[in-house]
């Protein structure tokens, strides 16, 4: 060195060694940061279809209580999204549900996401980084790309659809871009065997990127063994343990035969919904399809002459267009059956790669990449990120909800206005119930997004509290103690605010029109034991009298007894603790509860 100038300077592979080391401490400190506002007193603004929410609450009680997933009760997505939650609450009883959904899947991602990071810091930081932020962002905010509510809210629904996206974008991360063979493959079967309990179709979109990494040399046939192996290793693991698998295997072929509308239809819808960014993303890959052209041609030609190895294969399988293509395929198929989620997030990982490709940076063509894959990518961030900013600012002027009867399911807030139409909602529903009554004898709701809008939402969980404060004060007269308890609705969360038990073999997320199979033998016979069945009556809708038809085999020879306005209990003449409950207004008949007594 010269004269006094005795600065050290650091070999380039232990500033890697750092870099790489710091980089996977880093998010896996900001993930444990994210877990712990869990403890904290937090409220989401409600938005449409919040209630979907509840369905994790349902799941959790009835595991408190040793049911399984699919075995004891069917659901609309896979067992993991159900345990997770279940585990989530253990840990933190009083979180907000919302964030505890939305924040749960990172027990899973986070590691697997921090050993791709760790993997790509030890190339270049800013690439994991560029991955990294995107994944948390999509994983923390509880926001889905498309917006069915005009006024700002989070979206309670769709939860199980956001959760396969950022598993298919962690699966990409590590094909692409994960040099480690043994990051690659258990990030591979990590994701596979995530996206397989939690939503089917994630993980049949997932085979033919798997599929492709093979083809293209990303994924070895050694490699490929490796994660089929261990797939299979926990899944017949999961069978033999309580046959959790084959019971969901076959909540799914029923699920199919009773949503067996036009696939041409839901994937037109599924295109329309998304045009714009897909639009973007075939144009970028149409682009470097031009650019990578020659070698596509010479794998091709090579092909065509049976001279294909390794290298032909890679030239036309491991190109950017393809795997662009490829997850654009993927995303069209996953979202044709999808009514919100975080479509085609998954295309980051691949839309890095080509960009941080040193045979592209050069000069025009370079600036041409940047500029359509940002108007590829940007949309969707927008929509999140711009949602949820948009939303948290409005809630510093919304009002919390106060239902202590609630516990932490209460903790939302929205508008004062809201509250008001809400409060007015209950009123209108008390006072003239034929309207509502006669909407449903039309087949129809009072209003086309009723759902969506976070009143009827607020409506719904004051309806809730009400029937929870009911149903105590109701015991506490008459000495009785309803052990089992199922309410004729979309969601049933009274086993959970009141620590009792839901009914086996009846299906959470009660949807009548996609999700509740014909009456079988033991489902009869559960509902027959259940003591306590809910009827809401503030809204009565036609979802619930179809429930209540397709279940009233089951609701045969039971009494019917007034809680509050907007509940009636229908009664076991025999309850477990031996006492008969007094006061019953009517007998409910199977031929009364098909047509839906008011």
């Amino acid at each position: 060195m010269a004269g006094g100038d005795r600065r050290l300077v650091q070999p380039p592979g232990i500033v890697m060694s750092v870099r790489a080391l710091a980089a996977p401490i880093l998010f896996l400190t900001v993930v444990a940061g994210v877990f712990l506002l869990l403890a904290l007193p937090l409220s989401v603004p409600v938005g449409p279809f919040y209630w979907d929410t509840l369905i994790y609450y349902d799941g959790a009680a009835r595991i408190a209580a040793g049911q399984t997933p699919s075995v004891d009760f069917m659901s609309p997505g896979g067992p993991l999204g159900y345990w997770l939650f279940y585990a989530v609450l253990k840990v933190f009883p009083q979180a907000q549900g919302l964030y505890a959904a939305s924040f749960m899947l990172l027990i899973v991602t986070g590691p697997l996401m921090a050993l791709v990071v760790h993997d790509v810091a030890r190339r270049n930081g800013w690439v994991a980084l560029a991955l990294a932020v995107p994944f948390l962002m999509f994983s923390v905010l509880p926001f889905n790309v498309e917006q069915h509510y005009p006024y700002p809210g989070a979206d309670g629904f769709g939860i199980y659809n956001r959760q396969p996206a950022q598993l298919l974008y962690l699966l990409l991360s590590a094909l692409l871009l994960v040099e480690a063979r043994w990051v690659r493959v258990v990030s591979v079967a990590g994701c596979l065997l995530a996206l397989f309990l939690i939503k089917i179709t994630g993980f049949l979109v997932a085979l033919p990127l798997v599929a492709l990494a093979w083809l293209s040399g990303r994924l070895t046939a050694r490699q490929l063994l490796a994660v089929l192996a261990a797939f299979g290793v926990v899944v017949a693991g999961l069978e033999a343990w309580n046959g959790v698998v084959g019971a969901y295997l076959r909540d799914i072929v029923r699920l199919v035969e009773l949503n067996d509308g036009s696939m041409v239809f839901s994937l037109l819808r599924g295109v329309s919904i998304h045009l714009g960014q897909i639009v973007l993303a075939l144009l970028l890959a149409a682009v470097l399809l031009v650019l990578e052209r020659r070698g596509i041609l010479a794998g091709l030609k090579a092909a065509a002459f049976l001279k294909v190895d390794r290298a032909g294969l890679s030239a036309v399988f491991d190109t950017h267009s393809a795997w662009i293509l490829v997850a654009i395929a993927a995303g069209t198929l996953f979202e044709s059956e999808n009514w919100g989620g975080q479509a085609f997030i998954f295309l980051w990982p691949p839309v890095i790669r080509c960009l941080t490709d040193p045979a592209l940076a050069r000069g025009r063509r370079q600036l041409l990449l940047w500029v359509i894959a940002v108007a590829a990518l940007v949309p969707a961030a927008e929509s999140v990120a711009g949602r949820a900013m948009r939303s948290y600012v409005a809630q510093l002027r919304y009002e919390r909800m106060v239902a202590p009867a609630l516990g932490p399911i209460a903790a939302v807030s929205q508008h004062p206005e809201s509250f008001e139409r809400a409060r007015l909602m209950r009123e209108l529903a008390v006072a003239f119930p034929a309207y509502y009554a006669l909407a449903a004898d039309r087949g129809r709701l009072p209003s086309y997004i009723m759902y969506n809008e976070p009143e009827f939402q607020i409506a719904w969980l004051a309806a809730v509290a009400e029937g929870v404060s009911a149903i105590e004060a109701y015991e506490a007269r008459t000495g009785t103690r309803f052990e089992t308890i199922l309410s004729l609705n979309f969601v049933n969360p009274f086993p959970y605010l009141l620590e009792r038990r839901a009914p086996r073999y009846v299906s959470i997320g009660a949807d009548p029109f996609r999700t509740i199979p014909p009456l079988d033998a033991r489902t009869t016979r559960s509902l027959e034991e259940t003591d306590l069945v809910l009827w809401p009556r503030c809204i009565e809708t036609v979802a619930n009298r179809r429930i209540r038809a397709i279940y009233a085999a089951g609701l045969a020879g039971r009494r019917t007894i007034a809680l509050s306005p907007c509940w009636d209990g229908f009664v076991r003449p025999d309850p477990a603790n031996g006492r008969s409950p007094p006061g019953g207004e009517a007998e409910v008949s199977s031929t009364l509860a098909a047509v839906g007594i008011r």
